[in-house]
């Protein structure tokens, strides 16, 4: 079972973590462990995912506090932060 204690590598933020925190995607803290381990999913299926893709596919996940829109930026700038690393380390 995955959480999202398990994302960090330590004191090491995951990127999703990282975006979510720069990108003003933490709002209240409800959703957001659900938004950080659907957007590591979300990933895990599409590396490069578009806007409208995060956006349908966190359809599932509700929260009241903000439109979205946070949340797909962070999802969008880890996906390229994550791809960058990969490509980097390759």
């Amino acid at each position: 079972i995955s959480t999202v204690e398990g994302l960090a590598d330590g004191a090491e933020m995951h990127p999703l973590q990282d975006e979510f925190s720069a990108k003003q995607g933490l709002q209240c803290g409800y959703c957001t462990p659900g938004m950080l381990m659907r957007a590591r999913e979300i990933l895990a299926e599409n590396p490069d995912p578009s806007p409208a893709e995060v956006r349908e596919a966190i359809a599932s996940n509700l929260c009241r506090c903000t439109g979205y829109q946070f949340i797909v930026e962070a999802v969008v700038a880890a996906a390229e932060r994550m791809r960058t690393a990969k490509e980097t380390a390759s």
